[in-house]
């Protein structure tokens, strides 16, 4: 046996070589491959979470006082405006007398109370204290027993005209051409119809004409 013959023997085979280079190519490979894995996980920043959205369990009461002043509400009334009033001379027996506003649709003993009510010598039960009070009107509240000028029936005249709507009968005697039958027709009238809105409606009382409505005018007012 030669030389060449012993090296021929022992010598690897090429396809065994080639296997051999081929293992350890693949081992390198992954080798490599785990490594660029890994530096990547080490080096790669913390992935971001996403917050939930946090929702208020509760209503906070700054946001909603907020909310609600900047909402639109229904407007406030405005106040220049001013409920309608009718200004009324208050006389007789009553503790203020004198003028005075009511809000329009106020009755008479509104306006005996707005005068400090009357007093011990009054008479209500001679006026009509539900009828209602008309702008202008004279309200007299008679009285007994008192020699106060204030307290008297007041004769008619340009400054003291009688109230159609609260002179009691003895009063509206004193104006011409009345008598005890036609005072108690006025009354009966107002009791019935509401408060005289105007002296001319006097025409629709039996027993008033034009011509006693025509010397009426200037003595009294509704």
């Amino acid at each position: 046996m030669g030389r060449h013959d012993f090296f021929s023997k022992y010598a690897p085979r090429p396809g065994r070589l080639r296997f051999a280079i081929s293992r350890v190519a693949v081992l390198a490979l992954v080798i490599v491959v785990l490594g660029w894995i890994a530096i990547s996980i080490l080096l790669a920043p913390p992935p971001k979470t996403n917050e939930l959205e946090t929702v208020p369990l509760a209503a906070d009461p700054t946001s909603s006082s907020s909310a609600s002043a900047a909402a639109p509400g229904p407007s406030a009334p405005s106040e220049a405006t001013v409920a309608p009033q009718v200004t009324v001379h208050v006389v007789g027996a009553v503790k203020k007398p004198g003028v005075y506003q009511l809000p329009e649709g106020s009755r008479i003993t509104d306006a005996v109370q707005a005068a400090g009510g009357a007093t011990t010598k009054a008479q209500p039960q001679l006026v009509n204290l539900a009828a209602k009070l008309v702008d202008g009107q004279q309200i007299i509240l008679p009285g007994t027993g008192d020699s106060s000028s204030a307290q008297q029936m007041p004769v008619p005249s340009a400054e003291a005209k009688i109230s159609i709507n609260s002179a009691d009968a003895q009063a509206l005697q004193e104006l011409p051409g009345i008598g005890p039958a036609l005072a108690d027709r006025i009354i009966e009238f107002r009791t019935k119809n509401g408060p005289f809105k105007t002296v001319e409606e006097l025409d629709a009382v039996s027993g008033i004409g034009p011509a006693m409505l025509e010397k009426l005018g200037d003595l009294v007012v509704p």
